[in-house]
């Protein structure tokens, strides 16, 4: 199952509940001191060239509903033709496929989400589409 990453200002605010509530004793000492919260780190999914690839929430299962200005914006990632998507990737969980998209184009998908890369992305490791508009999200791969 995908899984959209919201971990900038969710482990953010859970950083701080749980920080609330052991610092506040620090903070009335030394109310300039900086506190640093671990997380899990994640794996998230990335093109041939290390590119970030997103989901976008308003999708069907299988179906792309990303076109026209959209699709510009977003770029699908295509399969090309004659090619086989691999099912399954070693220490990935979930499953990948192909949606045929209006025209016959085939986009790839994990877990029924098409994947998408972003058009401000410019160099690999680039999240700057994360959270856009409230329906664009990073793709975390769960491990096997």
């Amino acid at each position: 199952m995908f899984r959209p990453v919201h971990f900038a200002a969710s482990l953010t605010v859970a950083g701080l509940l749980v920080l609330g509530s052991t610092l506040t004793a620090r903070v009335h000492a030394a109310p300039a001191a900086p506190a640093l919260v671990h997380t899990a780190s994640a794996r998230i999914l990335v093109d041939a060239h290390g590119m970030t690839l997103y989901l976008f929430t308003p999708d069907k299962p299988n179906k792309s509903v990303c076109y026209g200005k959209c699709a510009v914006a977003w770029p699908p990632l295509l399969v090309p033709k004659g090619t086989t998507a691999p099912p399954a990737m070693p220490g990935i969980k979930g499953k990948f496929g192909v949606a045929v998209r209006t025209g016959g184009a085939r986009q790839l998908t994990y877990d029924g989400a098409p994947l998408y890369l972003w058009f401000k992305d410019k160099k690999p490791g680039d999240m700057t589409g994360q959270g856009v508009g409230g329906v664009w999200w990073v793709v975390v791969a769960a491990g096997a």
